[in-house]
């Protein structure tokens, strides 16, 4: 009998939650940071200041969350992908966090390597979400 409060109450808090999930919701004020981040990493390429490289990748890999709501709902949408989800976020933090280590050695060419790393996990997280979770039009 719990457990069927305990569905129902998480139906109840992912209704409360669906406008959360609407444009200019939280989740996008994460991604326009992690695109504002990447753009800080490739100005830092260019003009090889190294600890901007570091400091914008750092950014990247402590990313916040977005609001439980948001997450309890994004896993929900997710459902048995929510594993995968949560991975591919593990493994962008991880690229990040070696990009991280390639600017404080002041190596230009890991940098950029490690970097595109980055931006792939990116387009295959979004290609990925497209893909599998929003509806197609």
């Amino acid at each position: 009998m719990r457990r069927r409060y305990s569905w129902l109450w998480m139906i109840v808090l992912m209704q409360i939650s669906t406008p959360i999930m609407a444009e200019g919701g939280p989740m996008d004020e994460i991604m326009l940071g992690l695109s504002e981040e990447m753009t800080r990493i490739g100005d830092g390429i260019w003009a090889e200041e190294f600890s901007t490289i570091a400091l914008a990748a750092e950014a990247i890999a402590e990313h916040p969350l977005p609001p439980l709501m948001q997450r309890l709902k994004l896993l929900a949408d997710l459902g048995s992908n929510s594993s995968q989800f949560m991975a591919a976020d593990k493994a962008l933090k991880a690229a990040a966090l070696e990009v991280v280590a390639a600017a404080k050695q002041e190596d230009l060419e890991a940098v950029l390597n490690r970097y595109q790393a980055v931006q792939q996990h990116c387009v295959d997280c979004h290609s990925w979400y497209r893909n599998s979770i929003q509806p197609q039009n």
